[in-house]
Order: structure tokens, then C-alpha cells, then sequence
């Protein structure tokens, strides 16, 4: 939800270095063929960046974001709570078995209302192109995939697992 009558922002291209001209093409491509993002002409944009991520065995690479603080900033705050890390591992007490699961690009799971799709438009130099997904990146992206969550999980959460947006955690007493 937008406050007001917010008309379409758009922000300027960040210059992409030609030298990750074609990280930056692997990145979108990948995307487009998921069915993450589509081409768009919507009047909304906002650029898109690569950011430089270390990986566990010291190589770099690259992480694909879009700059939405423009439209975060016209954006009604979701205040769907996120768990309290101190409340949740102290139901854990006791508890001797526990596994870990990471929903790998868990936003990209939750589809978007056509009528916002328009708004979740970047720029690339290749092009315009719109998220069919959640994306990271926007306000309240982690609320709405918390609410998500707890409702796909509602009769297990805080018995058998806890869910912290894209990570859960379930724990037993007993094998």
C-alpha cells in the first residue's frame, strides 16, 4: 500500500561497469527464465545495482539488487511483527533434535498482485522489467513473507518449529 496518491517514481540508471555487463545479463536472464520478473513498461523504475559478496571460500561474487528506498520511502509500513529471537530460543529448552531449513530464495516463492507488479519496475542496460515475485529489497517484503509463513505453518509454529521469515528451525524432545 502506497500513502496518498502516489504517482509513478522513477529514479535514474546506475551506471553498470562494462566489465559486469554480462553478470549483470546472467543475473537478469536467470531470472526471466524462473519466471521472477518479466519485461515491463511500466512507468515506474527504479535502478538496479550489483554488490560485491564475499563467499565462504574467499571468491567474490556478485549480488543483484534493486534500490527501492524511493518507493519504500511512499510505502505504508506493514507492521506485522518478526519473532523476538530471545522469546523464540527459549521455548527450545529441553529440546534434544533440531534441524535447520533455509527456504533458498524464499521471497521469490510469494507471487505478487498483478495490479503491483507495475510498481516493482527497475532498469538494467538491457532493459525494463518488472517482479512477478516478492522481491528483496522492498519495505515490507520480509512482513508479508513472515505472515506467510506463520499461516502456511500456523499448528506447528512454537510446539514444533519456529520461523524467522526465510529460516525455520524444528525441534523435538524426543527422536
Amino acid at each position: 500500500m502506497l500513502v496518498g496518491d502516489t504517482p509513478p517514481i522513477r529514479r535514474p540508471q546506475y551506471c553498470t561497469p562494462y566489465a559486469l555487463r554480462h553478470e549483470m545479463e546472467a543475473h537478469v536472464g536467470n531470472m526471466l527464465n524462473k519466471g521472477i520478473i518479466r519485461a515491463s513498461s511500466s512507468p515506474w523504475s527504479a535502478p538496479a545495482i550489483l554488490v560485491p559478496k564475499k563467499t565462504m571460500d574467499g571468491k567474490q561474487k556478485y549480488r543483484f539488487c534493486v534500490d527501492f528506498r524511493a518507493l519504500n520511502a511512499a510505502t505504508k509500513f506493514d507492521p506485522y511483527p518478526l519473532p523476538v529471537f530471545e522469546e523464540t530460543t527459549s521455548t527450545l529448552f529441553g529440546s534434544k533434535y533440531f534441524s535447520v531449513l533455509d527456504c533458498y530464495s524464499g521471497f521469490w516463492q510469494v507471487p505478487i498482485k498483478e495490479e503491483h507488479k507495475e510498481r516493482t519496475g527497475f532498469m538494467v542496460p538491457q532493459g525494463h522489467y518488472e517482479f512477478n515475485r516478492l522481491p528483496f529489497g522492498l519495505s515490507n517484503s520480509p512482513s508479508n513473507f513472515q505472515r506467510f509463513m506463520d499461516i502456511l505453518l500456523w499448528n506447528l509454529v512454537g510446539t514444533e518449529c519456529w520461523v524467522f521469515i526465510d529460516d525455520v528451525i524444528v525441534f523435538s524432545k524426543s527422536a
